[in-house]
């Protein structure tokens, strides 16, 4: 029997095709690295890139949005399993499938799945990957739908070389400074109850 990881791999996520200018806009469809991708003026080197990091940034703003019903859908043919893998001979190129497991790991911990009735045959393992991919494909909406609101602000906001990284470690460092604030309400607290 597979895992329910590698059950998942085999899947490709989809995305609502009102983001579709995005993927055109900050990714080459067929792989572009070095040059080619400076030239193209692409921020990521593969659609799945931009996937990958609109994941992470709806997963870290908390933002949440399922794609509607009835709304099309989209996906760039290709399976989970294929992400981060070295296709190059470039030299610079690391292989990041780890990736694929830092994902798993946060769309388990985010998806109302109860892991016990999966064990115990109560649930399917197609029924918990269906699960897997809708929180995938909700916290990856709701990435591609905070950047397209910062387009909408700003229609510059990405030229910048470094924008999409800047915007990702501004949304750590104040989820950093929020924690320490909540710590130092703590530490506060403590400090006060030792007079």
């Amino acid at each position: 029997m597979e895992s329910l990881f590698d059950k998942w791999k085999t899947k490709i996520p989809k995305y609502s095709e009102n983001h579709t200018a995005l993927f055109a806009s900050f990714a080459d469809k067929g792989g572009a690295e070095g040059e080619k991708k400076v030239n193209l003026g692409k921020h990521f080197s593969t659609q799945y890139e931009l996937y990958l990091y609109a994941f992470f940034f709806g997963l870290y703003e908390n933002e949440h949005t399922p794609i509607e019903k009835g709304e099309k859908k989209k996906d760039f043919s290709y399976e989970i399993m294929h992400w981060g893998s070295k296709t190059t001979k470039a030299q610079w190129r690391k292989d990041f499938t780890n990736l694929q497991e830092f994902m798993f790991m946060a769309v388990i911990a985010k998806t109302d799945l109860n892991l016990i009735a999966l064990e115990k045959g109560e649930i399917t393992e197609d029924d918990a990957v269906k699960q897997l991919m809708i929180t995938l494909e909700s916290y990856t909406n709701g990435g591609l739908n905070l950047i397209q609101d910062k387009i909408n602000d700003n229609p510059n906001h990405f030229l910048k070389p470094t924008s999409f990284l800047d915007l990702i470690l501004n949304t750590i460092s104040e989820e950093l400074s929020d924690a320490d604030e909540e710590i130092g309400v703590y530490s506060t607290d403590f400090e006060a109850s030792d007079d």
